[in-house]
């Protein structure tokens, strides 16, 4: 990953991959197929295939589609990846 921007590519992909997979967990919980899901969220069958494999990133149009139809709220967090040293108080 020496190469410029190939972190970022490695970030969005597993990012998208990770999306996929709790999507598919979700509409397999409801015994739904990938079709059932594409018509319930207003989308194709192909479309949900790719997402599910991790081949897209997701709008937030999509994804707002996606959690609607498996009536479900998407949830962003941002996690500090090391501790956050105390404020000084001067900006």
């Amino acid at each position: 990953m020496a190469e410029s921007g190939a972190h970022e590519a490695y970030e969005a992909t597993r990012l998208a991959y990770e999306l996929g997979r709790a999507v598919r967990e979700l509409r397999e919980q409801r015994g739904w197929s990938q079709s059932a899901l594409a018509d319930a969220a207003g989308m194709t069958h192909s479309a949900i295939a790719r997402f599910e494999a991790g081949g897209m990133v997701p709008t937030v149009n999509v994804l707002e589609r996606l959690t609607r139809a498996l009536d479900t709220e998407v949830s962003a967090r941002c996690v500090p990846k090391r501790p956050v040293p105390p404020h000084s108080g001067t900006a």
